[in-house]
């Protein structure tokens, strides 16, 4: 038998042997933990950077270091180019949100208000999760059902970064399931009409939207969203799908289970 060793990609717990379960010596997976985000100064006024993993602990959180500070240079040439079209009246604003940081996965949703001339500004939302095991952005086709991964492909931000997004006919329709729920009658039910229709059209050739996905830990979910035209772009909230639904549509365990474990960590 051939052995191949892959340092922290698997974690061993433990081995059975006649029904008795020995617990092995081997330290905890790095993936296993919460780690530490570190705030980074702002690339310009307005621009956050993307934090750091404080004190990486492998390999793995080292290539997600890298890969944040790869986003900052795109977004950093991304503002020059808009400063250099848009003159004194361009503007770029990034605000980013770190919702998991472990166990096995952090999540970001980088949203950029951006003007660089013309008739409005863009307001597009940019979403990435990394595998805290590879250091590389999950593969969303292994955790999700192909339901609710539908046609993946990759879009375009407003720095020119791709990002992955997924266009399932069933993903849209729990996003409108979950979407700003009717509250009894009240007057934001009918300020909220106007905005489940937009939700709910359909794009070109009767197709879904393509989404954007993130995990959520403190609501303990999957994160959807999807740019809206500038006319309705207010009504283009992020919507969670819970995990109890991820897991009734055929989720991989291996994502519920480290949103269950997120979630229940304070």
């Amino acid at each position: 038998m051939r052995l191949i060793y892959r340092p922290l990609t698997v974690c061993l717990r433990g081995a059975s042997t006649g029904g008795l379960l020995f617990v092995l010596a081997f330290p905890a997976c790095a993936a296993d933990r919460l780690v530490v985000l570190k705030a980074m100064p702002d690339l310009r006024s307005g621009i956050a950077a993307m934090p750091q993993i404080d004190a990486p602990a492998d390999d793995a959180e080292r290539r997600i270091n890298a890969a944040l500070r790869a986003l900052d240079g795109k977004v950093r040439k991304a503002d020059q180019a808009c400063r250099t079209e848009g003159g004194a009246h361009s503007g770029w604003t990034r605000t980013i949100q770190t919702p998991m940081r472990g166990p096995r996965f952090v999540s970001f949703a980088i949203t950029d208000d951006v003007f660089c001339g013309g008739a409005h500004p863009d307001v597009g939302t940019m979403s990435i999760v990394y595998d805290m095991t590879t250091g590389a952005p999950v593969d969303w086709t292994t955790l999700l059902p192909p339901a609710l991964t539908g046609k993946v492909a990759l879009a375009e931000g407003s720095d020119g970064t791709k990002m992955v997004t997924l266009a399932s006919q069933r993903l849209h329709a729990l996003y409108l399931r979950f979407y700003r729920p009717k509250a009894g009658g009240s007057k934001r039910d009918g300020d909220d009409s106007e905005c489940r229709k937009a939700v709910a059209e359909k794009m070109f050739d009767d197709s879904p939207p393509a989404m954007m996905a993130w995990l959520d830990a403190k609501a303990g979910g999957l994160a959807v969203q999807f740019d809206l035209a500038h006319v309705v772009q207010a009504c283009a909230d992020a919507v969670v799908i819970p995990n109890a639904v991820l897991r009734s549509e055929g989720a991989s365990p291996i994502l519920t289970d480290a949103i269950d474990a997120a979630h229940a960590k304070p």
